[in-house]
């Protein structure tokens, strides 16, 4: 009797959570942007959620900022959230290095990515008004005397980058960390730095407007939009690929139903024709990359960046 009881209760467990796993969603999805609203993060969070959110029935993906720490407060808030599928944090590559420089009190491995929607490389950005015509002026120069650059902050993806031109290259940098984007634009523009290391989506619209000239991008292929402009490879920096990642990941846990059903949601938002056309407008480029794809890029800028942090002392 005891065993038939325990056998019931134990099959009636596993039929509530397929059964809760099939309804999924059931209320509204919340999308943790670990920053200020208007970056590059909530800009393209709210392009997701507005065209995901055709594609769902009754449910709406809502986008919440939840900035402080460089992103530690929001991602840490994730990381300790229920693996229910209802808290998504918007992951970016800080969520890698955070934990060396930060003391964030989380793991990537507290984390399962859904999936990548954009991938963001590195520029080298200097004002209209630069004697640097070419990516072999600034090089030159650099082995003149270090340049002054403007960054997000030490210990951001761009700083790295920079930290990442001198292991492979020899440039030399001074940094000037800003309180975001607009006031390094500020100092780029009004001269007051010689240059800066900006994601492309961020660049592109100030290089179009003839504010800013860019000099090398950190992909693995020219950007149509500059085909003049060369790759780092191309430059000589010995830099294949230096990009920030975008994408969505859950608290570790999560079922793998739920986990496909959001990375399922992500490729029809990328097939979206009008969301497309939108960031591509916003000056980003759309990709989609599944979970196992993601886990990828993930991986590789982990063996990227992690060494340089070490290297160049700043773990915490």
């Amino acid at each position: 009797m005891l065993k038939s009881l325990l056998l019931g209760a134990a099959l009636g467990t596993s039929l509530l959570a397929s059964a809760s796993a099939q309804d999924y969603p059931t209320q509204d999805i919340d999308l943790v942007v670990p920053f200020d609203p208007g970056g590059s993060v909530d800009v393209t969070s709210r392009l997701l959620a507005e065209a995901a959110n055709k594609y769902l029935d009754g449910v709406s993906v809502v986008v919440s900022n939840r900035a402080g720490g460089g992103g530690v407060v929001g991602q840490s808030f994730v990381s300790k959230a229920k693996p229910d599928g209802y808290t998504v944090l918007a992951m970016t590559s800080s969520v890698v290095t955070n934990p060396q420089l930060k003391g964030a009190p989380y793991k990537i491995e507290d984390f399962t990515p859904v999936a990548a929607y954009n991938l963001d490389p590195e520029v080298i950005a200097i004002p209209a008004s630069s004697p640097f015509q070419t990516i072999d002026d600034f090089v030159t120069a650099t082995k003149e005397r270090p340049l002054n650059i403007t960054v997000a902050g030490i210990g951001t993806s761009h700083h790295m980058a920079g930290l990442a031109l001198t292991s492979a290259a020899g440039l030399e940098f001074n940094y000037i960390p800003a309180n975001g984007f607009g006031e390094q634009l500020q100092a780029v523009v009004g001269g007051h730095a010689d240059g800066a290391f900006w994601p492309m989506g961020e660049a592109m619209v100030h290089a179009e407007a003839g504010t800013v000239r860019i000099l090398a991008i950190a992909s693995d292929a020219r950007d149509p939009n500059f085909p003049d402009v060369p790759t780092f490879e191309e430059a000589g920096l010995n830099i294949p690929i230096w990009a920030t990642f975008r994408g969505w990941a859950v608290p570790a846990g999560t079922s793998d139903e739920t986990v496909t059903f959001l990375s399922d949601l992500l490729k029809k938002v990328f097939e979206d024709d009008t969301y497309q056309e939108k960031m591509a407008a916003a000056g980003f480029d759309a990709i989609y990359r599944d979970a196992a794809n993601f886990q990828s890029i993930i991986t590789a800028y982990s063996n990227q960046v992690v060494p340089i942090i070490e290297d160049n002392g700043l773990a915490k």
